[in-house]
């Protein structure tokens, strides 16, 4: 009944009657819009879960899920987004160069910046981040290094020590700046129960629920190297999780240019 609810209409007479090999090779080859993400990436999405909610069933480990077929639906679109955003890629939008810089944060705010890097998807992953107050100037940062996991799990975890080395340095007013399309929309418009990031997105909202004020912001990897340095750097550190009083000497040349506002090129959408 899943599956019939998530095949388009063109597939009804032939999808249930294909030999194993046809099946596969039509229904992956087929790139047609659905809903937002290629029929591909919604079938192959469907069989992973699919096979994965079968094991559930049979070893009782299933969470709970009111709608299945929007879960599907929402999870291939989140996939080809994340694709489309990783290739450069986009649907019909213009776009324009322009410069990109980092900006430091106004009055008494101060800015944190996260990243996550992932040798593979799931490999070997850090995360960095770093908060500058509004001169620029280094407060604190810190590497992690995760041991293996997914591109998403390690953004997520550069948030989660992100905010929390900064709410323990007392501040009160921050600007999170996040490379990562998916993880934003996490932080500002929540996450399904069943989703198997949801556990770390829930340990981020205990701290944006404390008493201080946070602003989301997703930016372009160019505004955000310095993060990205320090997860980089973290691949060379043991595992765990590092904490930087002062910039390292292998990141010092970013957190520079930065401050003197040097700009990367970009390809933008209009």
């Amino acid at each position: 009944m899943l599956i019939r609810c998530l095949v388009p209409p063109r597939w009804t007479q032939t999808f249930f009657h294909m030999s194993i090999l046809e099946w596969l090779f039509t229904n992956l080859g087929d790139v047609t819009d659905t809903r937002g993400a290629p029929w591909a990436t919604v079938f192959a999405v469907a069989v992973w879960w699919g096979w994965k909610w079968r094991c559930g069933n049979v070893f009782g480990t299933n969470g709970k899920c009111r709608d299945r077929v929007k879960f599907l639906r929402d999870m291939a679109k989140e996939v080809a987004e994340a694709h489309m955003s990783r290739c450069g890629l986009s649907r019909r939008v213009e776009r324009v160069e322009r410069l990109i810089s980092w900006s430091p944060p106004r009055g008494e705010w101060f800015k944190l910046n996260t990243d996550g890097a992932s040798r593979g998807n799931p490999g070997l992953a850090t995360a960095g981040g770093v908060v500058r107050d509004g001169e620029g100037n280094w407060c604190c940062g810190f590497g992690l290094n995760i041991g293996i996991c997914s591109a998403p799990l390690a953004e997520l975890w550069g948030v989660y020590y992100g905010l929390y080395i900064a709410w323990e340095r007392g501040i009160t007013r921050l600007e999170l700046e996040v490379d990562s399309e998916i993880v934003v929309g996490f932080l500002q418009k929540g996450i399904e129960d069943s989703h198997p990031l949801s556990f770390l997105v829930h340990l981020c909202y205990g701290f944006l629920s404390k008493d201080w004020i946070v602003r989301i912001c997703h930016v372009y990897r160019e505004a955000n190297r310095l993060a990205d340095g320090l997860a980089n750097y973290a691949f060379s550190l043991h595992l765990g999780f590092h904490m930087f009083h002062s910039c390292p000497d292998d990141t010092r040349l970013i957190l520079l240019e930065d401050g003197s506002g040097a700009a990367n090129p970009r390809h933008v959408r209009l």
